[in-house]
């Protein structure tokens, strides 16, 4: 027996020449009789039709040249139909039935035969996937077809560890996803004051060990402070390189808010803790490490009281290990020991991990198999009372960790968070906007962790997202490129010894202002252009594009640097109606002749523009991207801010049930490129849960933020997984298409 499951990937997946065999023998075998390639068919006076159609191997005829059979991967469905009933009737024949069978789901087959029926005189069948997947097991001969034709199409299915998303990603459904996701899709200003907070924290500790002693001072410059910033704390790329300047301004001014915190050598560019500073880091490290030791006091105090054997030997260890174990549980279980915390709201599901976890811890110990099952034994036996039976102090030590791994999880320091979004960066069909392109070369002269773009389309496509550049986005390029040199020869050409760095960042041609940038201030190992034609012919030929000769060279180039697909101006158009493109694109025009652009080039930057958005909705549809069951939503997306299409296509939207076509690359890059790895977020729980700065930090976030988090966690936990993962879905569309929200990293 066949999985109708494997039928309905099968019908996505395979190519239109395999799906044409499978459905001859298909239907041919339910009908019980033969349809044979219509070119091949002779009968009376239709030689000429039968050969003027040879070259159309979709259509299929049966025996007695009446009844006709259409095969399609098309989405549009009666527009196609009508299509062949006129071919066939324009080259002689007298269709009585026509039966037409899709790889697509179509919603209204009824309504669609009927109609089609009335229209055309002609008895109209359509069998669509769902058809297909019912009678999949109808027959030897159709079981047969479908392991020749239809299989060899998800043969990847079958290698271990290898499935599609919907099936590879069962584990990321879990409810601290889904409050975090609530929390960014609420969330629609980047969050300034929590990270100023955080940032001055971060500061403070990666100066720790510093000293303004005038005898024997010693200081670190900003790269050392960036360094064990990152280090500790991986998430904070996101924001940290953007405010370190700042704050460390703030940090060091003699009027700053509670007084000067840090010093400034400004001649050797490094910093350091005054005394004044180094006093109070001296008093909150020692409160901090009070605590701690309380806590392990109160771990004695339990194991002294409860346990029945002689633990003086391995007092020590369990301490340890109930410390290490408590910090594991916040890296894997973060948000349960949160809510347990603030509303003991405890379950035996979360216990049953801290066992695990501390055979985990213990299993790593370097001691004898006796000696650490008497650790584990008496470990649990602790920590069941810090969960079940806490202390004043163990509460307060916990509640201090809560706030911090919040505060984590806000940074989006969590490893569930991180293992969701790699994935994710997997999943997308990303059409590349115009303004993407340019940016990226822009890049091109930049240290390589300056290139934002050029670093987000390289890790996308590492991850395994599918990058497509269309024949029409070539045209506006090169397009593009023309105009600016025009502009370069008319206003620069001249003057360009005369041009000062300072004066660059005014210029508004991003190429033109980056070939300045380029040669006035190159970097370190970077040539830098000789001229402006040089700088031009690091990607395309300029005489070329003046003569406008030069697209496919371009493409050649921009599909080899960027690793990019490529999808020719035929290819967008199947299935779309050229009257849903004219009509898109005067609504486009409308909008765009606001921002000055010129007639001529207007409409057709419109008409690019519109087939681009429809061209969206109907790959979605081919590739049947609608399934609720995929946690990633629609993977089909324009990479673009071109803002003024998005207000001028509202109405296609609407009628696409308000799913939007566009995705802003600061969503990519907050979420994903920014993201650390899963190692590195594990690395930094190690450092951050078990020293003093796992209790500073929690003082970064105000009680507010901490309350809404945790108000979204008791409310989510009350679901259950099935609908945690629907949520999980729900919010991840809302994010992608979110036009407004604000990021706490520029681009």
């Amino acid at each position: 027996m066949i999985d109708p499951r494997l039928v309905a990937k099968a019908l996505i997946d395979v190519d239109t020449s395999n799906f044409e065999r499978f459905a001859q023998v298909f239907y041919g075998d339910l009908q019980d009789r033969n349809f044979v390639p219509l070119g091949g068919v002779h009968d009376g006076g239709a030689e000429g039709f039968d050969a003027a159609l040879t070259n159309d191997p979709e259509l299929f005829v049966d025996e007695a040249a009446t009844s006709f059979l259409q095969v399609s991967k098309e989405v549009s469905t009666r527009g196609k139909i009508r299509k062949t009933h006129a071919r066939l009737v324009a080259y002689g024949r007298n269709p009585k039935a026509l039966t037409y069978i899709t790889s697509q789901t179509v919603k209204d087959i009824d309504k669609d035969e009927r109609v089609l029926s009335d229209e055309l005189g002609c008895r109209v069948a359509i069998r669509d996937a769902k058809f297909i997947e019912i009678y999949i097991n109808s027959s030897e001969a159709i079981q047969a077809a479908f392991n020749a034709y239809l299989l060899p199409s998800i043969s990847y299915l079958f290698n271990f560890g290898e499935s599609d998303i919907a099936q590879k990603v069962p584990d990321q459904f879990n409810k601290t996803l889904a409050v975090f996701l609530r929390q960014e899709v609420e969330r629609r200003h980047n969050r300034s004051t929590l990270l100023e907070a955080v940032s001055d924290s971060l500061i403070l500790w990666a100066l720790r060990d510093t000293d303004a002693d005038p005898t024997k001072p010693k200081a670190i410059d900003r790269a050392e402070i960036l360094r064990r910033i990152e280090t500790a704390l991986p998430t904070a790329k996101a924001f940290i390189r953007a405010t370190l300047d700042h704050r460390l301004g703030v940090l060091s001014a003699k009027d700053a808010p509670g007084g000067r915190q840090i010093r400034h050598y400004r001649g050797l560019g490094q910093f350091c803790l005054p005394y004044e500073t180094r006093k109070l880091v001296a008093v909150e490290n020692a409160d901090d490490d009070l605590l701690k030791h309380q806590v392990s006091c109160a771990f004695e105090d339990r194991l002294a009281q409860r346990s029945n054997e002689d633990t003086e030997a391995e007092r020590e260890s369990i301490v340890k290990v109930c410390h290490s174990t408590l910090e594991s549980v916040f890296e894997h279980q973060g948000l349960k020991v949160a809510q347990f915390v603030t509303d003991a709201d405890m379950d035996d599901e979360l216990f049953t991990d801290v066992g695990q976890i501390v055979s985990q811890v213990v299993a790593g110990l370097p001691l004898t198999g006796d000696i650490k099952t008497k650790i584990r034994r008496h470990v649990i036996l602790v920590l069941r009372g810090t969960f079940y039976m806490s202390t004043a102090v163990e509460r307060r030590y916990l509640d201090k960790l809560s706030r911090t791994y919040v505060l984590l999880l806000l940074l989006k320091n969590e490893p569930k968070i991180v293992e969701f979004f790699s994935s994710m960066a997997g999943s997308f069909d990303l059409y590349l906007g115009t303004d993407i392109i340019i940016r990226s070369l822009s890049e091109l002269y930049l240290h390589p962790e300056s290139q934002t773009t050029i670093n987000l389309l390289r890790i996308l496509k590492a991850a395994g997202s599918k990058l497509i550049l269309t024949e029409k986005a070539v045209e506006e390029v090169a397009t593009h490129i023309r105009r600016q040199m025009l502009e370069f020869e008319n206003h620069y050409e001249r003057n360009v010894h005369r041009i000062s760095l300072a004066e660059v960042e005014y210029i508004d041609r991003l190429l033109i202002r980056s070939f300045f940038y380029a040669k006035l201030a190159p970097v370190n190992g970077v040539s830098p252009p000789k001229n402006w034609r040089d700088y031009l012919s690091q990607f395309c030929n300029p005489s070329d594009v003046v003569r406008n000769s030069g697209d496919r060279e371009l493409a050649n180039y921009l599909m080899r640097r960027f690793e990019l697909s490529y999808e020719s101006e035929e290819e967008m158009r199947a299935g779309i109606e050229e009257g849903e493109i004219e009509q898109l694109a005067a609504a486009i025009r409308v909008i765009k002749e606001e921002g000055g652009y010129q007639k001529s080039a207007l409409s057709i930057l419109a008409y690019n523009d519109a087939l681009q958005v429809l061209r969206i909705y109907q790959k979605r549809r081919a590739e049947r991207e609608s399934s609720p069951g995929n946690p990633f939503g629609f993977k089909t997306w324009w990479l673009t801010q071109d803002g003024k299409v998005r207000r001028a296509a509202r109405d296609v939207v609407r009628a696409n049930q308000n799913q939007r076509f566009m995705m802003r690359p600061e969503l990519l890059l907050h979420y994903i490129a920014m993201s650390p790895s899963k190692a590195e977020v594990h690395a930094s729980y190690e450092s951050i849960f078990p020293t003093a700065l796992g209790v500073r930090l929690s003082s970064g976030l105000r009680d507010a933020e901490f309350k809404k988090v945790m108000r979204d966690a008791s409310e989510i936990s009350k679901v259950d997984d099935a609908r945690a993962a629907a949520m999980v879905t729900e919010m991840t569309e809302k994010l992608k298409a979110d036009v407004h929200k604000q990021f706490d990293a520029k681009w």
